[in-house]
């Protein structure tokens, strides 16, 4: 594998681990605002206003911060009756035509959600509760499916390069 392939997969991964933290501590976060939403409702009576948006925006983020290293890692959920399929050239050919159909419906989600963030600023959209400004969790969206497709694509790369990486078959599971 080349040295600029070896670099761009290094920043990819790097790129994933951030992402990847950066949805665990969103996770914890929503984990704290619920436990705090149902002791203030349940024994205070004074629930977390806004605690609805906040848990939607939080869900958003961390599944959208997930994916760009689910596509870069291979970590597609992956049923058991095609993973025989998965060894050797088919398997290569396959995981080949799979990320790019992937990187191809990613971008144009994120094109399409790109829209709707342009439209939900004209519009100065506002979530009902806290009025924050939906184009601020939408460009972030946007920026996860982009970013999803571009580690995506550096994915395909590195198994055009190196086929071996393209699928590793292990315990009925692939990695």
């Amino acid at each position: 594998m080349g040295g600029a392939t070896k670099i761009m997969e290094r920043l990819a991964e790097s790129a994933s681990r951030l992402l990847s933290g950066l949805a665990a501590i969103i996770l914890f976060t929503l984990v704290v605002l619920t436990c705090v939403d149902v002791i203030g409702r349940y024994f205070f009576s004074m629930p977390v206003v806004g605690a609805v948006e906040l848990v939607r925006i939080c869900m958003a983020g961390i599944i959208f911060f997930s994916l760009p290293a689910m596509f870069f890692r291979n970590d597609h959920v992956c049923v058991d009756l095609i993973t025989m399929l998965m060894r050797g050239r088919i398997g290569w050919i396959i995981s080949v035509v799979m990320l790019i159909v992937s990187i191809y419906v990613a971008w144009r989600v994120g094109d399409r959600v790109f829209d709707y963030a342009v439209r939900a600023h004209e519009d100065g959209d506002k979530t009902e509760y806290l009025g924050i400004p939906r184009v601020i969790t939408v460009s972030f969206i946007t920026l996860s499916l982009y970013a999803a497709a571009a580690m995506g694509f550096i994915r395909l790369v590195i198994i055009i390069r190196n086929p071996e990486k393209a699928n590793r078959v292990t315990g009925g599971t692939t990695e």
